[in-house]
């Protein structure tokens, strides 16, 4: 009968070890690849690009992509109601006024609430509401990626809660979360 350590020694054990380490590399290397095309997609939108294109570009089925998108923009509105939130301090009453004005005519579309949001960011003399944005921002987008692979972050959840523009509205008004 042979032993663990001769066991180890023979061709069968050998190839069957390194079968197993190519498997996991391969496997591992495809998900390293998926997890960078969901990544990029976030920045892509940004960029302009259609969903078309970004799933041609990035191999992807348009479903997906625009599942992505979708939470994306999720994202987005719901870091800055939270921004408005916890960071409040950073927002002057002209701010407030400037970001109740652009967002009460919008539709209650996630994507408008979105790019209005990130176009205000943008402007001149926002820089630390972008920046601080960005910040709780790139949390999100880990675990959002986390969870369309599949896997539980621990570090954070992505919001539960359906946000809207109510609640935009609200959290311009009076500061509160919708947790």
């Amino acid at each position: 009968m042979l032993g663990l350590s001769e066991l180890k020694q023979t061709k069968v054990y050998q190839e069957a070890k390194q079968e197993g380490l190519t498997e996991g590399r391969q496997e591992g290397l495809e998900e390293g690849e998926l997890k960078a095309k969901l990544t990029a997609i976030p920045r892509m939108l940004q960029f302009g690009l259609s969903l078309e294109q970004i799933a041609q570009l990035q191999d992807l089925p348009v479903d997906v992509v625009q599942h992505t998108s979708h939470l994306f923009h999720k994202q987005n509105v719901a870091a800055f109601v939270e921004l408005l939130h916890h960071q409040r301090s950073l927002f002057s009453p002209q701010d407030l006024a400037e970001l109740a004005f652009l967002i009460q005519p919008l539709p209650d579309k996630i994507e408008d609430l979105s790019c209005a949001i990130a176009q205000w960011c943008k402007q001149e003399g926002h820089a630390a509401q972008l920046m601080a944005w960005r910040q709780i921002r790139s949390g999100l987008l880990s675990a959002m990626v986390e969870k369309l692979l599949g896997r539980n972050s621990d570090t954070q959840e992505t919001p539960s809660v359906s946000v809207n523009k109510a609640m935009v509205q609200n959290a311009i008004e009076s500061g509160e979360s919708f947790e």
